[in-house]
């Protein structure tokens, strides 16, 4: 009888199938913590009044963050479960994405709060479990997880606090894309020592 992770609820060989897919799609995790990176230090640059170029640039964040979910959950190897976690997260940043466009630069702000809220704890409840089918780096996963779960809860505590909002998303996407980066090559090198 196979073992069964009691975290994941994954038998090992399954395990093993889901972190060879991973470690496949490194790049996809490097991409996603680049584009991370670059919105965060446009946004904490940005002075505090131009919410407008703020929409934008999280509209363009979500569009992007949601099409890298999508492609993850069509990965070969990977769980139902994970894979819909993936495609649901994707749908959602590509669904809010595109809504962001919609709105006027000072319109609708509860209702983008809430809606990035859901995303934003969604997305967290998403990386805290891919996180835990690594072996290494683990850590990091968790932390960007935990980041998404508190971005999450102050906006929906208070979705009207813009400059808190933006600050915050500012220096989250710095954060969250350095440990996407630094994760995507741990994957990376963790691919290169199951291969030799």
């Amino acid at each position: 009888m196979a073992t069964v992770d009691p975290m994941t609820g994954l038998s090992i060989d399954e395990e093993r199938q889901m972190a060879a897919v991973v470690s496949k799609n490194w790049w996809l995790l490097l991409v996603l913590g680049i584009v991370s990176m670059l919105a965060g230090i446009v946004i904490v640059l940005q002075p505090a009044g131009s919410t407008f170029v703020i929409a934008v640039i999280l509209a363009i964040y979500l569009l992007i963050s949601g099409i890298v979910g999508i492609v993850r959950a069509f990965g070969r190897g990977i769980p139902g479960g994970i894979r819909a976690l993936y495609a649901i997260s994707g749908v959602i940043g590509i669904l809010l994405g595109g809504l962001m466009f919609r709105f006027g630069p000072e319109e609708k702000v509860e209702i983008f709060g809430i809606f990035v809220a859901v995303w934003f704890l969604f997305s967290g409840v998403l990386q805290l479990v891919s996180s835990s089918q690594l072996s290494e780096g683990k850590g990091w996963g968790i932390f960007s997880g935990i980041v998404y779960l508190l971005a999450g809860v102050v906006l929906i505590i208070n979705p009207w606090a813009v400059g808190i909002f933006v600050w915050m998303a500012g220096i989250m996407l710095l954060v969250i894309g350095l440990f996407e980066i630094i994760s995507a090559f741990q994957v990376k090198s963790l691919a290169k020592k199951a291969a030799a």
